[in-house]
């Protein structure tokens, strides 16, 4: 499995990747290493994260590279739908034989076959500097989808919900987000076992190319991450933190 998460900053994108890859089924024994490569730069502006069947996705990356070479596009929307015509042209090519949506609830329970699951998660910027996300996914026929609400996640995305939804904030900024990015990673990975491994990151910023963050620097914002970790434990027990909250209510705070 994995987590992708993409937020929408208020001066860029930053996308971020865990790098552990599961093999067999989930619901017996499985291997796994820590050695993917989750997130992919497609060209200057624009930044694609892969979850699913990773040998595929890589295939599929590979492809879209040497397309945009040719083309020379670079923007978001139309690398967006370079991927799209992509993916969907090699999966129907590659699985003509079963199709592309199948009914759910006979799909979960193996009453029918289903194509390999993939998804992309594309962030990065267009050629008038809008930021877009957009996600693509297996199930719906790689359909595009924008993201309008500042985040998208996929893979082992529970945890990551609950946290976006309590801490994302879209006002703040490209440094601040790049943070909660690899927070939500290793906070999912520290709870469940099929995200883990490095964490690769990929900034974007409307006027600058795409930037891979070295291992040392992502090293640094986990070290920094864990001491907002005990910051916020901390807090939570500060008998001045629960008197102010008390006197806010209207209560009589509790003496020391």
């Amino acid at each position: 499995m994995t987590l992708l998460v993409g937020l929408a900053a208020s001066d860029g994108i930053v996308m971020a990747a865990d790098s552990r890859g599961t093999f067999g089924d989930p619901r017996g024994v499985t291997a796994q290493n820590d050695a993917q490569q989750k997130a992919h730069i497609l060209s200057p502006k624009v930044a694609a994260l892969v979850a699913g069947t990773g040998a595929l996705g890589d295939l599929v990356i590979d492809e879209v590279r040497a397309t945009l070479a040719t083309n020379g596009a670079v923007d978001a929307t139309p690398v967006l739908f370079a991927l799209r015509t992509a993916v969907k042209s090699r999966y129907d090519e590659w699985f003509a034989s079963v199709p592309a949506i199948q009914p759910q609830q006979q799909a979960a329970t193996g009453q029918v076959p289903v194509r390999p699951e993939l998804a992309f998660v594309v962030g990065g910027h267009d050629a008038n500097g809008t930021p877009r996300l957009f996600q693509l996914a297996s199930q719906f026929d790689f359909a595009p989808m924008v993201v309008n609400h500042g985040f998208a996640v996929a893979g082992v995305a529970q945890y990551a919900l609950y946290l976006l939804n309590r801490l994302y904030e879209k006002n703040r900024s490209l440094a601040d987000l790049t943070a909660l990015a690899v927070y939500v990673i290793t906070e999912t990975a520290s709870q469940d076992g099929k995200v883990g491994g490095p964490v690769r990151v990929v900034v974007l910023r409307p006027q600058a190319n795409a930037e891979m963050l070295s291992p040392d620097k992502v090293a640094r914002i986990e070290a920094e991450n864990a001491s907002r970790a005990r910051i916020l434990r901390d807090s939570f027990y500060r008998q001045e933190v629960i008197n102010h909250a008390e006197t806010a209510l209207g209560e009589t705070p509790v003496p020391q």
